[in-house]
């Protein structure tokens, strides 16, 4: 068997995925759209809660030899000797791997481990690229005022507060794509258990929210659709059918393209939905945008 997921993400004057000019990533189109590590930043940092992960951002105080102490990020080879309790890496790559495995954002999403050798794991649970589905989103910026002068500026503005820029979007909906492919996580030897989909599932509902930074406060996941396919089927691109659109003063998410798709290769007891501050439509009822 095999699942099906769909997340909502709402940014109201957010900005969830910036790329490097601070603006959100936008296709050749002009279209907003998230990077899948957005989302799985996220899911990490909220499983962290609970439960240790690997691939994790984490620094610390190294002292060089002169006796200086610096904050530095550690290296992989580093985070998995303190992650594992290790105090050398093994030299049995089946040893690496079986430590690897405990951790459930391998197990999920897997893991390219290029330390010495080359490890990889394809992770049975797959994101795409999340994609704004609202017409009405638009992209604004606005200047700040820093409290320090730059100390290296010689104009004759140097004994000046400097003045930065910060870049949002007004109200961005990004529909993500999400599969579990089981017979993938069954051929790498890799064990995902009812306990790790159901934290999956949670984690895609509130990680979003939970993570809070000054450009991600007032983003969070607004809705979801869950179910498990029958005959080992996997559907792509299922995002590309979502409709989000104003109906009555309140946004409606429209997934009723989506299961007129699916509906016969899915199991119906599986299926599950989660909203929140949106109104879901699973099969539409004579209601048009």
């Amino acid at each position: 068997m095999n699942y099906n997921g769909i997340v909502v993400v709402n940014a109201k004057n957010a900005n969830f995925n910036a790329g490097f000019d601070g603006l959100p990533r936008r296709l050749p189109t002009g279209k907003i759209f998230a990077t899948d590590k957005a989302l799985k930043y996220c899911i990490r940092e909220y499983l962290s809660k609970e439960e240790p992960i690997f691939v994790h951002r984490s620094k610390e105080f190294h002292t060089d030899e002169k006796g200086a102490v610096t904050q530095r990020y550690l290296t992989l080879r580093e985070n998995y000797l303190k992650k594992c309790n290790k105090k050398e890496l093994p030299k049995d790559e089946k040893v690496i791997l079986e430590d690897l495995l405990k951790f459930i954002d391998v197990r999920l999403f897997g893991i390219v481990f290029a330390v010495d050798s080359n490890i990889s794991l394809t992770g049975p649970c797959q994101i795409n690229y999340g994609v704004n589905r609202y017409n009405k989103s638009s992209i604004f910026s606005s200047n700040i005022l820093s409290p320090y002068r730059n100390s290296n500026e010689k104009s004759k503005d140097a004994q000046q507060t400097t003045i930065g820029e910060e870049s949002r979007a007004d109200d961005v909906y990004y529909v993500y794509d999400v599969c579990l492919n089981m017979n993938s996580a069954e051929k790498q030897g890799i064990k995902i258990k009812d306990e790790d989909i159901e934290k999956l599932k949670k984690a895609m509902k509130y990680a979003v929210g939970w993570v809070n930074s000054t450009t991600m406060f007032g983003c969070e996941t607004v809705s979801m659709l869950w179910f498990k396919n029958e005959q080992d089927k996997i559907f792509n691109n299922l995002n590309s059918l979502v409709e989000i659109y104003d109906l009555n003063d309140e946004i409606v998410i429209n997934y009723s393209k989506v299961m007129k798709l699916v509906n016969a290769d899915i199991d119906k007891t599986s299926l599950e939905e989660y909203s929140n501050k949106v109104k879901n439509i699973i099969l539409e009822n004579n209601i048009k945008p």
